[in-house]
């Protein structure tokens, strides 16, 4: 039988919610058994999040609101907020010219998570990503400092 748990929480769209949002998704990782996917949660709410409040021209007092979806091995977040810009994902920087400072957050979620996109809705738009839980085991020891040792 497939488990299936949800949640959605709202953020009123200032910054401070980030830094919420982000101990949220951090919460659920604990609650919910995905400490192996804390760290990827974590920096996709953050992310996602970040973009809605910061580049989400929506109107003042305008909600963000994050759903988790679990269901067997897949987790599932989406961000919505009530702006109509779209996010775009900008290629990363030829070697050689100077780093962008902003401008990396969707890039790091792509390669952090194994799928997301971006669905219009009539108003607003929702901000997706997905991790496949598969096994709870990482598949590379760690070194004290946390990184992957070669196996």
């Amino acid at each position: 039988m497939a488990e299936l748990r949800s949640l959605q929480v709202r953020y009123r769209r200032y910054r401070p919610c980030v830094p919420v949002a982000r101990a949220k998704a951090r919460e659920l990782a604990h609650e919910w058994g995905l400490l192996h996917v804390a760290d990827q949660l974590e920096w996709g709410v953050t992310e996602l999040v970040t973009n809605a409040v910061i580049h989400g021209r929506a109107p003042r007092g305008s909600r963000v609101v994050v759903g988790y979806h679990l269901a067997d091995d897949l987790l599932r977040v989406d961000v919505r907020d009530w702006a109509s810009g779209m996010p775009r994902l900008i290629p990363p920087t030829p070697p050689g010219e100077i780093v962008r400072e902003h401008g990396r957050g969707l890039a790091t979620v792509a390669a952090l998570v194994d799928r997301w996109g971006v669905i219009p809705r009539v108003i607003g738009k929702s901000v997706w990503f997905e991790i496949t839980l598969g096994s709870k085991e990482t598949t590379a020891p760690l070194s004290e400092e946390g990184r992957c040792l070669p196996t």
